[in-house]
């Protein structure tokens, strides 16, 4: 008895507290509580990517009783078939259901069901946001985009629930509950609509390419690349089958072409013409263009001959005309007598082929080559060859249609640098470039000539004159067309209106063919679009 009394005082008074923590442990089940991740909207409002929530419904028992399945067909009663929604359940033992709170209330109470909220991340059906929005996988973490870039803002803080439940494992009270925080909603510079007319553009033709649409202070408001994929896929959780055709798919709809670095052929010939304006060439030089550049050695032998575009010749050629026509013999000569040191010096200082700092975690730098970059990569020697190359980029030049886009920018702002962005208020503006005023002029009305000037042939029309004949406002811009092992990559990049700049645009077509028949008209549709929506408001 002696023996009894004390393991009683032992057990209630001394270890009290010890024994107590155990059982709390055993009877304590902690939940916790996902966090609603905030919404990305474009920059109108509209839903680019929200939580949407869901239920599932588990059977309990091998079959229902009678009492059981009218009170499933109560709950049932707001879908099209509750019978067949019943059988389903009956035959597969599980269901997914978007219910409303009251038969949410009705389905917790029915003892021989299980059914638990859960939620998935819903995305846009508008293709033309893919690449921008990214998505998030099953288990929740978040892949490329804006959904990666702005975890952070997005995913918010979840919460708790602490449950007392008895021996069986049911619930019996809520101890404590600390109630999840939403993540923020967000709002983009993005522009759905016009993002989803670029999209069918690229679609109706039928080639890969990308188009970037941004306003002069850095907003973007179109990053497409074409083909896209359909975010959702991922979400839900993505069939081997599927995945299997999105990886191996030729056209690589995975792939943001928007930021992946490509040869630029003639749009960057506005850069040549800034560092020979930098470095105090007059742009009143001419030259004889007769449809092709012999280099020739000290000794006045012929080493190599380098082709125009336009067989027969440009004629008299000074800077102006040489952007205009895009005469590629002129820039030959303008990339030797500038030599590339001084080329790749000025692409380094004013960042022209690297990183524009967009707020996506993807994107991916362009090149401009010099001899140490060719040594270090290829162990080889730089020749005159590939300065020729270089000045009309191609060779190794390369550039993303983002940093062509921030280019052009730089022209459109004469010499201000603006930061690519899709989060409001992050715009910065500094000057990089600086040239008189008059440099600006010459450089601007030549990109201006290229889509106005009406010519008795092709040495001395503008390159985008017939894409662009009868549009009503002034544009200014410059096209490309980079030779590759097959069909040529198509570009276009411009601005307007040409005196006060509003919106930039830039577009590549992968093998598309020439600049001028290709990524121009597209240019144009483009800003068709843009105007038409832009001066409706």
């Amino acid at each position: 008895m002696t023996i009894f009394v004390f393991r009683l005082v032992e057990l209630q008074l001394i270890e009290h507290r010890k024994y107590q923590e155990e059982v709390e442990k055993i009877t304590t089940r902690t939940l916790k509580l996902p966090a609603e991740r905030g919404k990305i909207l474009d920059r109108n409002g509209e839903p680019l990517a929200w939580d949407s929530r869901y239920h599932v419904i588990h059977k309990k028992v091998a079959h229902f009783s009678d009492t059981a399945r009218n009170e499933l067909l109560d709950v049932f009663s707001e879908e099209t078939d509750p019978e067949k929604t019943l059988k389903r359940l009956e035959v597969s033992g599980e269901i997914i259901l978007h219910l409303t709170p009251d038969k949410f209330y009705k389905a917790k109470n029915i003892t021989e069901i299980t059914i638990t909220d859960e939620s998935v991340r819903r995305y846009s059906e508008n293709m033309g946001v893919s690449h921008v929005v990214g998505y998030i996988n099953t288990e929740g973490i978040p892949q490329r985009g804006v959904e990666k870039q702005y975890d952070y803002l997005l995913s918010g803080k979840p919460g708790e629930k602490v449950l007392l439940v008895d021996s069986l494992g049911r619930e019996i009270l809520t101890k404590s509950k600390l109630p999840p925080k939403k993540g923020v909603d967000i709002q983009i510079t993005i522009d759905a609509s016009l993002s989803s007319e670029i999209y069918a553009i690229f679609k109706e033709i039928g080639q890969p390419g990308a188009a970037v649409v941004m306003s002069n202070n850095g907003e973007i408001l179109a990053l497409v690349s074409y083909p896209s994929y359909n975010p959702n896929l991922f979400s839900h959780g993505i069939s081997e089958k599927d995945w299997q055709r999105l990886k191996l798919d030729p056209q690589a709809p995975l792939l943001n072409r928007a930021i992946s670095p490509y040869s630029p052929g003639s749009v960057i010939k506005p850069f040549i013409s800034m560092v020979a304006l930098k470095a105090g060439i007059s742009p009143d030089a001419t030259l004889s263009c007769n449809g092709s550049y012999q280099f020739k050695d000290s000794e006045g032998r012929t080493l190599s001959v380098f082709r125009d575009w336009y067989l027969y010749g440009h004629g008299i050629v000074d800077l102006k005309k040489a952007i205009t026509v895009s005469c590629n013999v002129y820039f030959y000569q303008l990339g030797l007598q500038l030599h590339i040191d001084t080329l790749s010096k000025f692409a380094h200082r004013w960042r022209i082929f690297e990183r524009t700092g967009i707020d996506l975690p993807e994107e991916t730098a362009g090149i401009f080559p010099d001899p140490a970059w060719k040594l270090k990569n290829y162990g080889e020697q730089w020749y005159p060859g590939d300065t020729i190359l270089s000045s009309i980029g191609q060779g190794y030049v390369l550039a993303t249609p983002l940093e062509i886009a921030r280019m052009t920018a730089i022209i459109a702002n004469r010499g201000k640098d603006v930061i690519p962005h899709l989060l409001p208020g992050l715009s910065q503006t500094s000057t990089v470039v600086e040239l008189p005023a008059e440099n600006w002029d010459i450089l601007i009305d030549a990109m201006r000539k290229v889509i106005s000037k009406k010519g008795k042939s092709p040495a001395d029309e503008g390159t985008a004159y017939h894409a662009f004949a009868g549009f009503k406002y002034e544009v200014a811009g410059k096209t490309g067309t980079a030779e590759t092992s097959s069909t040529p990559h198509s570009w276009f990049t411009g601005f307007s209106p040409v005196n006060d700049p509003k919106v930039i645009v830039t577009v590549f077509v992968e093998n598309g063919g020439y600049g001028s028949t290709v990524a121009a008209p597209i240019a144009r549709k483009i800003l068709e679009f843009y105007y038409k929506e832009n001066l409706s408001e």
